[in-house]
């Protein structure tokens, strides 16, 4: 088994659980050097006798996830590694795509390449995507998709958001209340998905089992929480933990977000499942030449650190989707970037 971001959020908990499941091999991808070590000590000392490889990779360097699935021979690939925050790609289009979009194709034509399955770890900003990072998990979708084949099974599976991930509003918003500040919310009445860590586990494991061909599964939520409901609801347990409550400090939307999020569109319909907890939908028919010539253009403007063609490659993949004014006055062209000189210490020191 291989799960590539496993020092992420998703990845470590995915790393945990099977590493509980005492496997022939769990081979644990990252290019955070930190985080893998922290999570290959985490998982050495709940469970010594593991067969634990920790990988430091890059997803976006081909010839690496090449090498790795060569070395390791997976069964299964758990592809986790990604760009997840919206208002950072939203900054990044190029990054976004390298990673998050270019990262997905080499892992699974890696995976591919030993006749491993392979698990996408996508999201629902994927569905009607507004963001650059709901557009790149979709084009992600649609590319790991289009590979599937007699002896290679992709599967996606959709998630909304877990609660008490990194960087997400429940860390953020705890961190604030405990240091005594403002809470920063964009919307009290924008709706979220929102599911544990737990539940998210089960979801991968359950689809891998469940797949049988190219499709997308979504695990059923529920209804969405208004986000102004959850903000009361975190405040009281705050305060019935000893904190004081703090002020909320409404900042409105930023760049790429929607304010309700949903579960499908226009191109997939979800159905049930034999476990009544997962929904599934098969991929529509994408045509070859069109998606092969976009993830073309997206090849090169991620080589090329170019945001503007990362935005056009994603606008010409995905029609519907519109990148946000933000998006589009932070892309720079590479040839267009600052060349001015820096400053020299004697004058830095002036200004001093």
């Amino acid at each position: 088994m291989l799960v590539t971001g496993a020092a992420g959020s998703i990845g470590s908990e995915i790393a945990r659980e099977l590493a509980a499941c005492e496997p022939a091999t769990l081979a644990l991808v990252d290019n955070s050097e930190l985080g893998l070590f922290t999570i290959e000590r985490e998982i050495r000392a709940a469970w010594p006798d593991a067969p634990i490889e920790p990988i430091l990779a890059d997803v976006s360097h081909a010839a690496s996830m090449r090498r790795t699935m060569l070395a390791v021979r997976p069964h299964v690939v758990y592809h986790a590694a990604a760009y997840k925050h919206v208002t950072m790609a939203e900054r990044a289009a190029a990054a976004a795509v390298r990673v998050n979009v270019m990262g997905s194709v080499h892992v699974a034509e890696a995976a591919a390449s030993v006749g491993a399955r392979f698990v996408l770890i996508s999201s629902d900003k994927a569905a009607n995507p507004q963001s650059v990072m709901g557009a790149t998990k979709r084009a992600a979708e649609m590319a790991v998709l289009s590979l599937a084949s007699s002896t290679f099974r992709p599967i996606v599976v959709r998630f909304g958001n877990v609660i008490g991930s990194s960087g997400s509003f429940v860390e953020i918003m705890r961190e604030c209340v405990r240091a005594g500040q403002p809470v920063p919310v964009t919307d009290p009445d924008a709706t979220r998905y929102f599911m544990t860590a737990g539940e998210a586990v089960a979801l991968v494991l359950g689809a891998d089992l469940l797949g049988r061909t190219a499709e997308i599964f979504w695990l059923d939520m529920g209804d969405p929480v208004r986000m102004g409901d959850l903000v009361e609801r975190l405040m009281a347990a705050e305060v019935r933990a000893g904190h004081a409550a703090t002020p909320i400090d409404i900042i409105g939307l930023r760049p790429g977000e929607k304010r309700n999020e949903t579960l499908t569109d226009e191109t997939l319909t979800f159905q049930r499942t034999i476990d009544r907890r997962i929904l599934v939908a098969r991929e529509s028919r994408v045509d070859a030449r069109t998606l092969a010539t976009g993830l073309r253009r997206l090849d090169r403007a991620s080589a090329d650190a170019d945001d503007p063609a990362a935005l056009e490659g994603l606008s010409t993949l995905l029609p519907a989707f519109e990148p946000s004014a933000h998006a589009r006055e932070s892309a720079v062209r590479p040839d267009r970037a600052s060349t001015r000189e820096p400053a020299s210490p004697r004058r830095r020191g002036r200004a001093a």
